[in-house]
């Protein structure tokens, strides 16, 4: 779980939750209660996933005016605002400009995913880095003056960069060495003797890693740790400390089960009653329970500790567990765990990248069944949690953006569902750069590119720079934004005069790349205004009457329009195909088996190191 950040300028955000009786999933709202689309970025420097003497600078001061030198150690070039200040539209937004937020607003993004680090924030126990809070204020506010909203993600892969791979008992093909990434600082790390090894290479059946997260789980108290300004002795306790001290909301990323092989039973009695305790500590929500004691902290029928931030605005992001990534669905009950209203569902979706037909090289064409499938059924968890949706990770290598990255994009705006892909820039000083994640060439190191980073990408831009809904008045029935053609079309329904009391604009965006496109508005609503931005984009106003449908089609030419208008007429007079529900169950059931069989031989293989060790085999820095 993470929280989204925004200052007093900005509208603040709340979730609608579901109501399939009225036709709509849950999705975020503005103060107006407009359906608002975020679609945005990942940032991910200030994770601090190597050592620190190898990372980029911390001190927010090393920034003002200025960026940092980007050195071929890091991982991701130095995240920069150099000419903050000045307002936006009035900063430089080329890419040789240093000014990381006025180029995220000139993609489009309106939202970043902000990776965070527990190791930074709490680097001893109990005591947390100032220094490294000032610095999370610092980009807020640089994206808060381009308008961008910051979702503050305490970012773990694998639990930690402190679990080293076991060299000593590596058992190819089937162990193998394998490192946590980010996460956990080391004195959190408890893996007993459980080896960092993991059963074919598959990082999510890292021993050492499901054993760290088997005590985080259990709270269990680290030997000889103080607690210093911890709510409590243990893991979870220092956990929710750290979050406390951004005040802020957020939780973790990708959370594993450990050696929890019944997915569902984990979700109910460990992931979901974890996030619920962070809940309470930061909103002081009790869920009609009474507080627990501080000698049993994390009960399940108390509530935790209130640490008197009583901040009830924020919206929360949980996430399923990363099996979710492999299986594009989540074996985990889906079902109400707080009170607290303002939830976002966030999975991450990897269709073809991370899915287990990739993990285990099989043909992706026999599972997953579809790029919409994992939509679809993210759709379907967000329901069963009560909660508006927005995922929070996609991308894949730049040599991948016809095959995976468009018809991922698309099945996106299908299911009108907010999203950041991941990331946003990194460096690559090696042959093969061609192939990386970014949206940004790397900076050369021969000096012919600024060190910051080389030019955009300009098929990512193509494709990532799209027409959508900013907010909707009223229920937003379907909108989809065409990669080839680049036309737009959107389909809204307006009955309800009470919006008209509030404010009645829609908000559609158009990117700078597409500023001559033809707007063409029917039905219930007229075009109001169209607002041409500094940096060439536009806002396209439009002003709903609410007394029933209204149609928005946006492309290069009038033959575009009408193309757009006629495919509208077949979708409503078309027989729509029923998928097959049957097949594609069987498919999950015995995707989730060979998984969980796998998952179920690591736990026995730890087991087994750990009653055969005479000391602990694993290596932690």
């Amino acid at each position: 779980m993470f929280m989204i950040k925004c200052d007093s300028s900005m509208l603040w955000l709340h979730v609608v939750q579901p109501d399939l009786t009225a036709g709509h999933y849950g999705y975020i709202a503005d103060e107006y209660d407009r359906h608002v689309i975020l679609r945005g970025v990942n940032v991910e420097t200030e994770q601090r996933n190597i050592p620190a003497d190898q990372d980029r600078p911390i001190d927010p001061s090393l920034y003002n005016g200025q960026c940092p030198s980007n050195e071929y150690v890091y991982q991701q070039p130095p995240t920069c605002q150099i000419d903050y200040g000045k307002g936006m539209y009035n900063i430089s937004d080329e890419w040789n400009s240093h000014n990381d937020f006025a180029q995220i607003r000139k993609w489009g993004f309106n939202v970043i995913r902000l990776c965070l680090s527990w190791s930074a924030l709490e680097p001893t126990p109990g005591n947390y880095s100032e220094i490294y809070l000032q610095r999370v204020e610092q980009i807020v506010q640089w994206a808060s003056e381009e308008q961008v909203y910051v979702i503050l993600d305490m970012h773990e892969d694998l639990y930690s960069r402190y679990i080293i791979g076991d060299k000593e008992h590596e058992i190819p093909p089937y162990l193998t060495s394998s490192d946590g990434q980010d996460g956990a600082p080391q004195w959190a790390v408890m893996a007993d003797d459980w080896p960092a090894l993991a059963l074919f290479g598959i990082g999510n059946l890292n021993l050492a890693m499901m054993k760290a997260f088997d005590h985080f789980y259990n709270n269990s108290v680290p030997p000889n740790i103080p607690q210093g300004d911890a709510p409590g002795p243990g893991l979870q306790d220092h956990y929710i400390g750290a979050i406390a001290s951004l005040a802020k909301r957020f939780i973790m990323n990708e959370p594993q089960p450990g050696t929890h092989i019944d997915q569902y039973e984990f979700s109910s009695n460990y992931l979901y009653p974890f996030y619920k305790r962070v809940i309470q500590a930061i909103t002081g929500v009790r869920d009609d329970l009474p507080d627990c004691s501080i000698s049993a902290p994390t009960g399940t029928n108390c509530s935790y500790t209130n640490l008197q931030i009583n901040d009830q605005r924020h919206l929360f992001f949980v996430e399923p567990t990363a099996f979710r990534n492999l299986l594009d669905f989540s074996p985990q009950h889906s079902t109400p765990f707080t009170s607290y209203k303002n939830i976002v569902y966030s999975p991450h979706v990897y269709t073809h990248v991370f899915t287990i037909d990739s993990i285990l090289h099989l043909n992706e064409s026999d599972y997953p069944p579809s790029f919409d499938f994992a939509y679809e059924s993210a759709l379907n968890e967000s329901i069963g949690l009560q909660s508006a949706i927005l995922v929070t990770e996609f991308g894949c290598g730049a040599d991948a953006d016809e095959r995976l990255l468009i018809p991922t994009i698309e099945s996106q705006d299908k299911a009108m569902i907010s999203a950041a892909i991941w990331p946003w820039k990194n460096n690559c000083f090696q042959a093969g750069c061609e192939t990386s994640w970014s949206l940004y060439d790397s900076g050369s190191p021969n000096g012919t590119f600024p060190n910051q980073n080389g030019p955009e990408r300009l098929n990512r831009v193509r494709i990532l720079s799209r027409i959508h809904p900013r907010g909707v008045i009223g229920q937003l029935k379907e909108y989809f934004h065409n990669t080839t053609t680049s036309s737009f079309h959107m389909i809204a329904n307006c009955i309800n005069k009470t919006f008209l009391l509030s404010n009645n604009e829609t908000i559609i965006y158009i990117p700078q790349r597409l500023n001559t496109s033809i707007i063409n508005i029917t039905g219930e609503a007229v075009l109001e205004n169209i607002i041409n931005n500094p940096d060439q984009s536009r806002q396209i106003i439009i002003k709903p009457t609410c007394n029933g449908q209204y149609n928005v089609f946006i492309a290069n030419n009038t033959n575009e329009i009408d193309k757009l208008h006629q495919k509208i007429i077949q979708n409503e007079n078309s027989n729509i195909k029923s998928n097959n529900h049957h097949k594609t169950k069987q498919l999950m059931k015995n995707t989730l088996e060979v998984f969980q069989s796998l998952h179920t031989v690591a736990v026995q293989i730890g087991e087994t190191f750990a009653a055969t060790s005479s000391k602990s085999i694993n290596k932690v820095r």
